[in-house]
Protein backbone atom coordinates (compact mmCIF):
# COMPACT_ATOMS: atom_id res chain seq x y z
CA UNK A 1 0.00 0.00 0.00
CA UNK A 2 2.48 2.48 0.59
CA UNK A 3 4.22 2.03 -2.21
CA UNK A 4 1.59 2.49 -4.38
CA UNK A 5 1.04 5.53 -2.21
CA UNK A 6 4.69 7.03 -2.95
CA UNK A 7 4.59 5.60 -6.82
CA UNK A 8 1.69 8.20 -6.90
CA UNK A 9 2.86 10.79 -4.82
CA UNK A 10 6.08 10.70 -6.95
CA UNK A 11 3.91 10.76 -10.15
CA UNK A 12 2.01 14.17 -8.93
CA UNK A 13 5.63 15.54 -7.44
CA UNK A 14 6.73 15.14 -11.32
CA UNK A 15 3.83 16.36 -12.50
CA UNK A 16 3.53 19.43 -10.64
CA UNK A 17 7.11 20.35 -11.22
CA UNK A 18 6.62 19.94 -15.00
CA UNK A 19 3.50 22.27 -15.01
CA UNK A 20 5.70 25.02 -13.09
CA UNK A 21 8.35 24.80 -15.72
CA UNK A 22 5.46 25.16 -18.76
CA UNK A 23 4.30 28.08 -17.16
CA UNK A 24 8.00 29.50 -16.34
CA UNK A 25 8.98 28.97 -19.60
CA UNK A 26 5.46 30.47 -21.23
CA UNK A 27 5.42 33.65 -23.29
CA UNK A 28 4.01 36.76 -22.04
CA UNK A 29 3.07 40.64 -23.02
CA UNK A 30 5.24 42.83 -22.09
CA UNK A 31 3.65 46.89 -22.02
CA UNK A 32 4.37 49.46 -24.00
CA UNK A 33 7.35 51.29 -21.97
CA UNK A 34 9.02 48.39 -21.22
CA UNK A 35 8.76 47.14 -25.21
CA UNK A 36 10.08 50.53 -26.24
CA UNK A 37 13.01 50.64 -23.93
CA UNK A 38 14.43 47.10 -25.12
CA UNK A 39 13.60 47.53 -28.90
CA UNK A 40 15.90 51.20 -28.23
CA UNK A 41 18.81 48.80 -26.61
CA UNK A 42 18.63 46.68 -29.79
CA UNK A 43 18.98 49.75 -32.22
CA UNK A 44 21.70 51.03 -30.16
CA UNK A 45 23.60 47.76 -30.12
CA UNK A 46 23.18 47.92 -34.35
CA UNK A 47 24.30 51.76 -33.85
CA UNK A 48 27.45 50.65 -32.30
CA UNK A 49 28.83 49.15 -35.43
CA UNK A 50 29.48 51.65 -38.12
CA UNK A 51 31.87 49.61 -40.18
CA UNK A 52 32.42 45.34 -40.53
CA UNK A 53 35.20 43.74 -42.26
CA UNK A 54 35.12 39.81 -41.81
CA UNK A 55 36.10 36.29 -43.42
CA UNK A 56 34.30 33.42 -43.40
CA UNK A 57 33.87 29.62 -44.50
CA UNK A 58 30.03 28.63 -46.24
CA UNK A 59 28.86 25.58 -47.34
CA UNK A 60 26.01 26.09 -49.90
CA UNK A 61 23.07 24.22 -51.11
CA UNK A 62 19.65 24.30 -52.87
CA UNK A 63 18.06 23.49 -55.92
CA UNK A 64 19.42 26.51 -58.14
CA UNK A 65 23.08 25.87 -57.22
CA UNK A 66 24.97 24.10 -59.70
CA UNK A 67 26.28 22.09 -56.84
CA UNK A 68 26.74 21.60 -53.41
CA UNK A 69 29.35 24.02 -52.85
CA UNK A 70 32.38 24.78 -49.49
CA UNK A 71 33.48 28.29 -50.68
CA UNK A 72 36.11 30.77 -48.71
CA UNK A 73 34.79 34.30 -48.87
CA UNK A 74 35.34 37.97 -47.22
CA UNK A 75 32.83 41.05 -46.57
CA UNK A 76 32.51 44.21 -45.89
CA UNK A 77 29.84 46.50 -44.46
CA UNK A 78 29.75 50.42 -43.78
CA UNK A 79 26.61 51.43 -42.37
CA UNK A 80 23.82 52.14 -43.06
CA UNK A 81 23.67 49.64 -46.25
CA UNK A 82 26.65 49.20 -48.02
CA UNK A 83 27.77 45.45 -48.73
CA UNK A 84 30.42 44.03 -50.27
CA UNK A 85 30.70 40.42 -50.63
CA UNK A 86 33.28 38.03 -52.28
CA UNK A 87 33.54 34.39 -53.00
CA UNK A 88 36.72 32.25 -53.38
CA UNK A 89 36.56 28.27 -54.49
CA UNK A 90 40.49 26.58 -53.80
CA UNK A 91 43.27 28.51 -54.91
CA UNK A 92 41.79 31.67 -54.56
CA UNK A 93 39.70 31.72 -57.82
CA UNK A 94 36.71 34.23 -57.44
CA UNK A 95 33.22 32.73 -57.87
CA UNK A 96 31.37 35.84 -57.34
CA UNK A 97 31.51 39.53 -56.57
CA UNK A 98 28.29 41.24 -54.74
CA UNK A 99 27.95 44.79 -54.19
CA UNK A 100 25.06 46.37 -52.04
CA UNK A 101 23.94 49.69 -51.83
CA UNK A 102 20.71 50.40 -50.13
CA UNK A 103 18.16 48.26 -52.05
CA UNK A 104 20.25 48.18 -55.45
CA UNK A 105 22.48 46.12 -55.68
CA UNK A 106 25.15 44.11 -58.67
CA UNK A 107 26.26 41.12 -59.00
CA UNK A 108 29.28 40.06 -60.70
CA UNK A 109 30.62 37.00 -61.96
CA UNK A 110 34.03 36.95 -62.82
CA UNK A 111 34.60 33.38 -64.78
CA UNK A 112 31.76 34.37 -67.39
CA UNK A 113 32.49 38.33 -67.46
CA UNK A 114 28.75 38.45 -66.49
CA UNK A 115 27.30 41.44 -64.33
CA UNK A 116 23.50 41.20 -63.05
CA UNK A 117 21.83 44.38 -61.24
CA UNK A 118 18.75 44.80 -59.42
CA UNK A 119 16.85 45.49 -56.26
CA UNK A 120 17.09 43.24 -53.08
CA UNK A 121 14.02 41.77 -52.28
CA UNK A 122 13.00 41.47 -56.30
CA UNK A 123 10.82 38.20 -56.58
CA UNK A 124 12.39 37.34 -59.98
CA UNK A 125 14.93 35.50 -60.26
CA UNK A 126 17.67 36.16 -62.73
CA UNK A 127 20.97 33.75 -61.88
CA UNK A 128 21.02 30.71 -59.55
CA UNK A 129 23.00 32.26 -57.23
CA UNK A 130 20.14 34.66 -56.07
CA UNK A 131 18.50 32.62 -53.45
CA UNK A 132 22.26 32.31 -52.01
CA UNK A 133 22.81 36.33 -52.23
CA UNK A 134 19.28 36.95 -50.47
CA UNK A 135 20.37 34.15 -47.59
CA UNK A 136 23.35 35.72 -47.74
CA UNK A 137 21.80 39.11 -46.89
CA UNK A 138 19.86 37.65 -44.91
CA UNK A 139 22.49 36.50 -43.01
CA UNK A 140 24.64 39.23 -42.35
CA UNK A 141 21.92 41.61 -41.25
CA UNK A 142 21.57 39.26 -38.10
CA UNK A 143 24.98 39.51 -37.80
CA UNK A 144 25.02 42.95 -37.45
CA UNK A 145 21.64 43.02 -35.47
CA UNK A 146 19.52 44.48 -37.95
CA UNK A 147 15.90 43.78 -37.38
CA UNK A 148 13.41 44.84 -40.01
CA UNK A 149 10.66 46.78 -38.49
CA UNK A 150 12.56 47.92 -34.90
CA UNK A 151 10.74 51.30 -36.12
CA UNK A 152 7.74 50.02 -36.97
CA UNK A 153 4.80 51.22 -35.55
CA UNK A 154 3.24 47.87 -35.01
CA UNK A 155 5.86 46.07 -33.27
CA UNK A 156 4.63 43.47 -30.04
CA UNK A 157 6.94 42.16 -28.06
CA UNK A 158 6.92 39.02 -25.24
CA UNK A 159 9.05 38.04 -23.29
CA UNK A 160 9.58 34.45 -21.16
CA UNK A 161 12.49 34.03 -19.18
CA UNK A 162 15.00 33.22 -21.50
CA UNK A 163 13.84 35.15 -24.76
CA UNK A 164 12.37 38.61 -26.05
CA UNK A 165 10.03 37.38 -29.06
CA UNK A 166 9.75 40.41 -31.40
CA UNK A 167 6.96 40.32 -34.46
CA UNK A 168 6.53 43.00 -36.97
CA UNK A 169 4.81 43.29 -40.48
CA UNK A 170 7.49 42.85 -42.70
CA UNK A 171 6.07 45.24 -45.04
CA UNK A 172 6.87 48.08 -42.23
CA UNK A 173 10.64 47.63 -43.43
CA UNK A 174 11.94 48.65 -46.62
CA UNK A 175 14.67 46.20 -46.56
CA UNK A 176 11.74 43.87 -47.52
CA UNK A 177 10.32 45.96 -49.76
CA UNK A 178 8.97 44.09 -53.06
CA UNK A 179 8.63 40.34 -51.30
CA UNK A 180 5.59 38.44 -50.03
CA UNK A 181 3.75 39.78 -47.03
CA UNK A 182 5.50 38.19 -44.07
CA UNK A 183 5.48 38.52 -40.61
CA UNK A 184 9.04 38.16 -39.00
CA UNK A 185 9.50 36.87 -35.91
CA UNK A 186 12.33 37.69 -33.39
CA UNK A 187 13.94 35.64 -30.70
CA UNK A 188 16.25 37.84 -28.73
CA UNK A 189 18.22 36.40 -25.29
CA UNK A 190 16.96 38.51 -22.73
CA UNK A 191 20.22 38.53 -20.70
CA UNK A 192 22.87 39.71 -23.62
CA UNK A 193 20.39 41.19 -26.23
CA UNK A 194 21.85 38.47 -28.49
CA UNK A 195 19.74 37.78 -31.93
CA UNK A 196 19.32 34.03 -31.73
CA UNK A 197 16.65 33.70 -34.32
CA UNK A 198 14.89 35.09 -37.40
CA UNK A 199 12.16 33.81 -38.38
CA UNK A 200 10.25 35.14 -42.00
CA UNK A 201 6.57 33.46 -41.66
CA UNK A 202 3.68 33.35 -44.13
CA UNK A 203 1.26 32.51 -41.22
CA UNK A 204 1.45 31.06 -37.74
CA UNK A 205 3.07 27.51 -38.86
CA UNK A 206 4.60 28.68 -41.98
CA UNK A 207 7.91 29.54 -41.68
CA UNK A 208 8.99 30.38 -45.39
CA UNK A 209 12.74 31.67 -44.12
CA UNK A 210 14.84 31.42 -41.57
CA UNK A 211 17.99 32.78 -39.70
CA UNK A 212 19.97 30.90 -36.79
CA UNK A 213 22.92 32.65 -34.56
CA UNK A 214 24.77 30.47 -31.97
CA UNK A 215 28.52 30.68 -30.82
CA UNK A 216 28.37 34.63 -29.57
CA UNK A 217 32.35 35.90 -28.69
CA UNK A 218 33.59 39.62 -27.38
CA UNK A 219 34.92 41.31 -30.18
CA UNK A 220 37.06 44.62 -29.16
CA UNK A 221 35.78 47.93 -30.77
CA UNK A 222 39.08 49.78 -30.98
CA UNK A 223 36.91 52.91 -31.57
CA UNK A 224 36.71 52.99 -27.65
CA UNK A 225 32.94 53.48 -27.34
CA UNK A 226 31.10 50.79 -24.94
CA UNK A 227 32.38 47.89 -24.30
CA UNK A 228 33.10 44.92 -26.99
CA UNK A 229 30.50 43.74 -29.24
CA UNK A 230 29.44 40.26 -29.43
CA UNK A 231 28.90 39.21 -32.60
CA UNK A 232 27.81 35.44 -33.71
CA UNK A 233 30.55 32.99 -35.44
CA UNK A 234 28.58 30.77 -36.71
CA UNK A 235 24.87 31.89 -38.79
CA UNK A 236 22.99 29.49 -40.85
CA UNK A 237 20.06 30.94 -42.90
CA UNK A 238 17.59 28.29 -44.59
CA UNK A 239 14.49 29.04 -47.14
CA UNK A 240 11.69 25.91 -46.36
CA UNK A 241 10.09 26.52 -49.29
CA UNK A 242 10.03 23.34 -51.73
CA UNK A 243 13.55 23.32 -53.44
CA UNK A 244 15.12 26.20 -51.23
CA UNK A 245 18.51 25.72 -50.11
CA UNK A 246 20.23 27.12 -47.50
CA UNK A 247 23.97 28.77 -46.33
CA UNK A 248 25.97 28.13 -43.37
CA UNK A 249 28.45 30.67 -42.50
CA UNK A 250 31.25 29.98 -40.39
CA UNK A 251 33.32 33.47 -39.20
CA UNK A 252 37.18 33.27 -39.06
CA UNK A 253 37.77 36.84 -38.05
CA UNK A 254 35.85 40.13 -37.42
CA UNK A 255 36.92 43.85 -37.37
CA UNK A 256 34.72 46.46 -36.34
CA UNK A 257 35.13 50.22 -37.05
CA UNK A 258 38.58 49.96 -38.33
CA UNK A 259 40.17 53.10 -39.27
CA UNK A 260 40.23 54.06 -42.76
Amino acid sequence: MMGTLGRWALFLFVLLVGCAGLFQGSLRPIDEEQAWRVLAELRQKEEIIRTLRGLFQSSISGSGIPLSQNLLGMFSYVQPDVLHLKGFIRLGVPVMDFHREGNQYELYFPAEGKVVTGRVGETKERTPWDQTVMLSIRALDAVLGKISGLSGTDVRVWKNEENYRIDMDAGQSSSTSGQEDFTVRTWVDVHSLDVTSIEYRRSFDDIVMSVECEDYREVANPSGVGSPVRLPFLVRATDHRPGGGSITLHFQEFIINAAS
